[in-house]
């Protein structure tokens, strides 16, 4: 048996039959997490929670079911399921729009300046968007006028992935976070529902069978065209995570709501979040994401109306707007991984808990991370962290992590 078929029927057979209106156990008693990579006390406070505000608790109001919120990627899952997407699309040139869209999905909102410190060419000149865009909007033209698909060693293939990345994570390190989420979405205009859903599984699948690591994309030396050659790491590999499947389950057993709040296109996390073959299966309305308008019903440019770009504070915006306005109470837990999820970690009143996977980072996620550090021997932590193996994508059981690359474990970001 793979590595990848153990791993889904573990996950899956944790999610199997879970309904939100189960009894937690028969006796009475409040669920408890399955031990797998848990960081031991991280499992025990977790546990506690659910107990004393789960529904074998004495103060359970049904009428006012607690909720908890995850983000998703590297949080539900290892990895980034979008990102891993525009990997996907760029490897078989799976784009569904025409040359003139392409142009005018890559060049909006991205002011016209110049990219530069770690995000120059190889020989180290800085590039203007405007040249990088150009050399984009070439190689996409002729690869979209080809009658068959390109093979994946055209150099025509390999100058666009090369400059896709590398244009995608410039935008991300120089501009606003919503720009970054909207650009890397808009790459997935003119898919249908069911031909981006198709296309999300494919994805899916083969990078969950992929080994976690990086690869560097480089642009071909007979493409450099107006921006020059660049290259850019690609993280491989996406990892499901039973320890939140089976967390989730024994939420929704012990009467508590599971959400997702995403900066991943909504319809791309649900894909994961919804299937029970990935071993989530959570409920379709509970999942959050940035969301686009679909005119004709294929993927547009524009955002919908009336929602936030679930990002950093929009996160909180879009909580606030489903659930905590109306309910008229915060989450009793939040978790997640990165700066993005620092304000939906910690602007809630409510929220009891903050679950932090520790990817030893500094920023304002690393702050609370170090807050967890410093709660370690407190018995109601507002924080705790839960530590993971980057280079398998896999938890261990402690609240340190090993970043890619090493084999030594840390428990916060080394300065």
């Amino acid at each position: 048996m793979t590595v990848l078929s153990r791993r889904t029927m573990l996950a899956a057979g944790i999610a199997a039959g879970i309904s939100p209106s189960l009894p937690a156990r028969a006796d009475g008693c409040a669920p408890v997490l399955a031990p797998l990579k848990w960081a031991p006390r991280t499992r025990r406070v977790i546990e506690r929670l659910i107990a004393a505000h789960g529904n074998t608790a004495p103060g359970y109001d049904p009428a006012r079911r607690p909720y908890a919120v995850f983000d998703w990627d590297n949080t539900c899952i290892a990895g980034d399921c979008e990102e891993s997407l525009l990997h996907y699309m760029a490897n078989h040139f799976a784009f569904a729009m025409s040359a003139e869209t392409f142009a005018r999905a890559t060049a909006r909102d991205v002011p016209a300046h110049m990219f530069s410190g770690p995000f120059r060419t190889v020989d180290g000149r800085n590039i203007p968007f405007r040249d990088l865009h150009a050399d984009l909007c070439a190689d996409y033209a002729l690869l979209s006028a080809r009658s068959m698909p390109p093979a994946p060693t055209d150099p025509v293939l390999l100058s666009l992935r090369s400059k896709l990345v590398f244009a995608y994570d410039a935008i991300n390190a120089t501009c606003h976070g919503d720009i970054a989420c909207r650009w890397i979405i808009r790459l997935l205009a003119g898919h249908d529902t069911g031909g981006l859903a198709a296309l999300a599984r494919a994805s899916n699948t083969w990078h969950l069978a992929q080994g976690m690591g990086q690869e560097t994309w480089n642009t071909p030396a007979t493409r450099a065209g107006r921006a020059g050659i660049v290259a850019r790491p690609v993280q491989t590999g996406l990892r499901l995570t039973p320890e939140i499947a089976d967390l989730q389950s024994a939420l929704r057993r012990a009467g508590i709501d599971v959400y997702v709040c995403s900066a991943s296109l909504e319809n791309v996390v649900a894909i994961f979040a919804t299937d029970p073959d990935y071993g989530y299966g959570l409920p379709r309305q509970n999942i959050m994401g940035v969301r686009m308008d679909w005119p004709g019903g294929r993927l547009g440019l524009d955002a919908a109306p009336h929602w936030p770009v679930t990002y950093r504070a929009g996160k909180v915006r879009a909580i606030r707007q489903t659930l905590a306005g109306p309910r008229g109470y915060g989450p009793l837990l939040v978790c997640g991984d990165s700066d993005g999820d620092y304000a939906m970690l910690s602007e809630f009143p409510d929220t009891r808990l903050g679950l932090v996977v520790n990817r030893l980072s500094s920023g304002p996620i690393g702050t609370i991370a170090s807050r967890a550090v410093a709660q370690l021997s407190v018995p109601q932590p507002r924080f705790v962290l839960q530590g993971r193996d980057e280079n398998t994508g896999e938890w261990r059981p402690s609240e340190q992590s090993i970043p890619m690359g090493s084999r030594l474990p840390a428990l916060v970001a080394r300065s």
